[in-house]
């Protein structure tokens, strides 16, 4: 098949291929297939969506002249596609026209606002099942707007939540989250979100205690409203050694965030903490009950058994099905190594433990706590104690709790675990936080 006939002077070329079809614009072939896709540009087929691609070169010629119309004419309501891979002078060097390149800037600083305000209303709800889904969201407001302070905020505590929630090897989710902080701080230093993020860093990874508290205290100066109030001076409560302060924090603020999972789960640590075993099974029946379900939830359970049963054989079978259905839950198999080496089933304690510091096992274990939990079941005290002294360091949310841990109790009288609680920093309990004066009203 040859040109087409038109009724122009000029013959009008068939292009066969992409790479015809790119040489012919002058663009590499990746960009004209998302111009396809994006902006429709006039690809035929022939055949089904299969067949073999081609395009004519009036019809291409007509498009690069009018390739902005459609995204100039509705600008309110673009599908992020579009938004998303407007493209900009770096890949147009021929189009002069200031006044759309301004607009199309324009409609990609919105989007990208809206954007992060859609991720903020999601956190409302956050959950490890939607976590990934807001950090998408604020990665493409920062693609949109490279200067969105509020996006690369919120990316860095997306990435802290990663670390904390065990989604990402801690050290590089914290990394991240630094990275992250250190770009939203140079685009606006007074940012609520930024303050937080900072704060936040500065208690699970840097354990300054005091630098923690000025954050937050300054970020709800800057915005009250802030998300993770009540979250954070929780935390703090944890790591002072005060579980039941902090249980009674979420109580009393749990308006603010009955939708959010990780809320839930931080109460139910937080009582188990304390020793309120019965609330934490209670709670955790009424989470399940509403549809909600997560492998955090599972450790709790498990972990609660542990210290509230008196017998622990009839729950292993329960607790390897939990293990097999979250493999990646390095938590959970170090729960039931734990219970293999107490109820003297040393040599599948030992195998798990195999498994989960073998370098060149896949899923090797990247909580040192859990791999702490083991070595206590089998009373290798030096080990564990070397563990618990990775997880302090890595930023593990566990090790917050090491202070009030029950299954930790074993180790409170032992020297080496006295001399690790000299070398590390918990903070000093201070009952003038401002958040925790409020709820004790």
């Amino acid at each position: 098949m040859g040109a087409r006939p038109t009724e122009g002077p000029f013959p009008q070329q068939r292009l066969d291929s992409w790479k015809s079809i790119a040489r012919y614009l002058d663009r590499s072939c990746r960009t004209v297939q998302r111009w396809h896709s994006v902006y429709d540009l006039p690809i035929h087929r022939l055949g089904d969506k299969k067949g073999p691609i081609f395009a004519y070169s009036d019809e291409l010629d007509d498009w690069m002249k009018y390739r902005y119309r459609p995204v100039l004419t509705n600008p309110t309501e673009l599908p992020r596609s579009i938004l998303l891979h407007v493209p900009l002078n770096s890949e147009e060097p021929n189009y002069h026209n200031t006044s759309s390149v301004s607009m199309i800037h324009d409609l990609r600083k919105d989007r990208s606002s809206r954007l992060v305000t859609h991720a903020y209303k999601m956190w409302e709800s956050l959950s490890q099942n939607n976590l990934h889904l807001i950090a998408q969201y604020f990665r493409e407001a920062i693609e949109l707007d490279p200067n969105n302070a509020s996006a690369f905020a919120g990316l860095s505590l997306a990435f802290i939540s990663d670390g904390l929630w065990g989604l990402i090897c801690i050290p590089a989710a914290y990394a991240s989250a630094r990275t992250a902080l250190q770009r939203a701080l140079e685009i606006d230093s007074k940012l609520p979100d930024a303050l937080y993020a900072e704060a936040w860093l500065k208690m699970v990874f840097m354990r300054d205690w005091q630098g923690a508290r000025r954050g937050f205290i300054e970020a709800s100066k800057q915005s009250p409203s802030t998300h993770g109030e009540a979250i954070s001076w929780a935390l703090l409560k944890i790591a002072e050694g005060f579980p039941r302060e902090a249980s009674a924090l979420l109580k009393k603020n749990e308006q603010h965030f009955m939708l959010r999972s990780d809320a839930i789960v931080l109460y139910c640590w937080s009582e188990y903490l304390a020793g309120e075993y019965s609330d934490v099974l209670l709670e955790i029946e009424q989470y399940r009950a509403g549809g909600r379900y997560g492998p955090l939830m599972d450790v709790l359970e498990a972990l609660t058994y542990i210290q509230f049963s008196d017998e622990l054989d009839p729950y292993i079978q329960y607790m390897e099905t939990q293990t097999a259905s979250f493999p990646n839950s390095d938590i959970m198999r170090g729960a039931l190594g734990y219970v293999y080496g107490v109820t003297g089933q040393s040599r599948r304690a030992h195998e798990l433990l195999d498994t989960m510091t073998n370098q060149r096992m896949r899923n090797k274990c990247r909580e040192p706590y859990a791999v702490a939990l083991v070595l206590i079941g089998l009373n290798q005290i030096q080990a564990a104690v070397k563990q618990l002294e990775q997880s302090y360091h890595n930023g593990s949310l566990w090790s917050l709790g090491f202070l009030s841990d029950p299954i930790l109790a074993s180790l409170r009288k032992e020297p080496l675990f006295q001399q690790f609680l000299s070398k590390v920093s918990y903070p000093v309990p201070d009952n003038s936080d401002p958040l925790c004066m409020r709820a004790a009203v």
